[in-house]
């Protein structure tokens, strides 16, 4: 399956995360380089400076129509292997979640735990039964 993101968020570990904002280290071979976006609705701007990732309007930057989930606003930047996420609201690149010097306390405990981890299989939050234990 072809990647339309520069980041693959499912191997992002969460260091911190409040609600709809994290930073998290980028636990992918892809990590070199840089990228970034910033949106509005559906209305995305676009940077990226990596060798593997999709190739954008303007060669490494520009706008993109894309639905995400609904957020009203969305950030993300990405510099070697840190990662800085936010959405309002959460989306299914930027989950809630709570975690702390790398202890995730909500949805999911767990030591180091990747943004692909507390999703469901199929790219969704996890179950709410799982999330009330």
């Amino acid at each position: 399956m072809a990647r339309d993101d520069a980041v693959d968020e499912e191997n992002i570990v969460l260091i911190c995360a409040v609600c709809c904002a994290n930073c998290g280290l980028y636990n992918d071979l892809d990590c070199c380089g840089c990228s970034g976006k910033a949106g509005f609705c559906c209305l995305n701007c676009e940077f990226c400076c990596k060798p593997s990732a999709p190739m954008l309007p303007l060669v490494c930057c520009g706008p993109r129509c894309e639905n995400d989930g609904c957020s009203v606003f969305n950030i993300q930047c990405q510099f070697c292997q840190f990662v800085l996420s936010g959405a309002v609201p959460c989306n299914k690149e930027v989950p809630v979640a709570v975690s702390l010097l790398g202890a995730t306390l909500y949805p999911k405990c767990g030591c180091c735990v990747k943004i692909g981890d507390i999703k469901g299989g199929s790219g969704d939050y996890v179950e709410s039964e799982e999330m009330e234990r």
